[in-house]
């Protein structure tokens, strides 16, 4: 009977109105929720085959909710180093436990705090999972298509163990009117293996050949110099005036250089020094020296850079790169499951997932020190919540409606 399909109709479109109010009621409840993408419901038609070209049967509406995980919310700056945010794809990783095997997630929420064992954590209680580098900072063999390689990421406790020198380099003028037996000294600073600060003299000497500097070096004591003493001949006029030359006149390629080298203790480490960019010109004594090591330091702070590698800053002033937050995307991010804790997991209609570096590919750029707002927009939230309730009146007026008609028909018995 039509007016009974009528009936079921109003039915549900009161449900699906229902269900409008309920997300509606979601947004404004988390407008202000980190990350939080908006929840919309959709209506479509049922429609069932007419019994004939003369009746019509009321088949109703049914609703369908998906979040807008698409649209971006809006960047805000923090004062907080362990927030983040992506501009663009992608979501960052959480599980939900630090260690063992945690049950991994994706959110947009880049909210993170240290927990009590230094582990990065969220409101929610899901902690960040991140690719440990190697200690050179380079990117291990991992997958970019499933969680296995990944680990919570854990800045608490930190020491930088200090790191021994394996490389310098000594560059600079040596003064042109410098005359035979003038001398000049540096003493650049080395660290050994256990990040112990130790002194190395390198002394220039005119001697009494024109245009010509021998280098002496002497070590810490029990270290022993190889190479040692180096000497230099540098041209005077032509193209290559100033410039150390070989005997025929030409640039003078390679450089030499010199070892310094430890007592064994049980194993001797050495470490060479190049000789760069050398001028003889007429000027000051203006020594260049860089070298790399560093002593024992402990964390000041931490940076997050725009592909989502952590760095810690030590107050020795040297900075290392601990983890590389990888960015997930997938083919279709409406496919997501959302779950609880503002999370999404991954559906039969997700399709595939890959993880990698911010900027690479179709992921995002991660921004430090900020937090993506939710994207809900309270004004048309509430001109939504006026066009459910209107909906939802005229359906229960329809209901009503078809239950006086199917009353009034009852009433032709009597």
């Amino acid at each position: 009977m039509s007016l009974y399909s009528a009936m079921r109709s109003g039915v549900s479109g009161m449900s699906a109105q229902s269900s409008r109010l309920a997300a509606i009621s979601d947004n404004i409840s988390n407008s202000q929720t980190v990350g939080y993408k908006r929840a919309t419901v959709d209506f479509s038609t049922l429609v069932t085959a007419p019994g004939s070209r003369s009746t019509y049967t009321a088949s109703g509406v049914q609703s369908a909710t998906h979040y807008q995980v698409q649209q971006d919310g809006t960047i805000m700056g923090t004062g907080s180093a362990t927030d983040m945010a992506i501009s663009g794809n992608g979501f960052f990783v959480v599980g939900n436990k630090a260690s063992g095997t945690p049950e991994y997630s994706l959110t947009r929420a880049g909210s993170f705090l240290p927990d009590e064992t230094g582990f990065l954590r969220n409101n929610a209680g899901q902690y960040l999972e991140a690719w440990k580098l190697n200690p050179d900072g380079t990117m291990p063999n991992v997958s970019n298509s499933r969680f296995d390689d990944l680990q919570s990421v854990n800045i608490g406790n930190l020491v930088y163990g200090g790191s021994k020198t394996t490389t310098m380099d000594f560059s600079g003028n040596l003064p042109a009117q410098a005359a035979a037996g003038d001398s000049f000294t540096s003493s650049p600073t080395f660290y050994d293996g256990l990040g112990n600060p130790l002194d190395l003299s390198l002394t220039w000497t005119k001697t009494t050949n024109p245009n010509e500097w021998t280098l002496t070096a002497t070590g810490p004591a029990g270290y022993t110099v190889g190479g040692a003493p180096v000497t230099l001949t540098f041209a005077a006029t032509g193209p290559y005036a100033g410039k150390p030359v070989d005997a025929g006149g030409l640039p003078l390629d390679p450089m030499p250089g010199i070892t310094v080298t430890s007592p064994a203790t049980p194993t001797a480490d050495s470490f060479g020094v190049s000789l760069g960019n050398l001028t003889q010109l007429n000027g000051d004594y203006v020594p260049t020296i860089t070298g790399d090591g560093a002593k024992v330091g402990q964390v000041t702070s931490v940076d997050i850079d725009d592909s989502g590698k952590l760095w810690v800053m030590y107050d020795n002033g040297a900075r290392q790169a601990l983890y590389q937050i990888p960015i997930a995307t997938v083919t279709n991010p409406d496919g997501l499951v959302a779950q609880d804790g503002n999370t999404y997991t991954l559906g039969a209609e997700t399709g595939t997932l890959t993880l990698g570096a911010g900027k690479q590919g179709g992921a995002g750029t991660v921004v430090g020190s900020a937090l993506e707002q939710s994207n809900v927009d309270i004004a048309t939230e509430l001109v939504s919540l006026i066009e459910t309730q209107r909906a939802y009146s005229s359906s229960a007026t329809l209901v009503r409606t078809a239950d006086e008609m199917v009353e009034e028909t009852t009433r032709l018995k009597r």
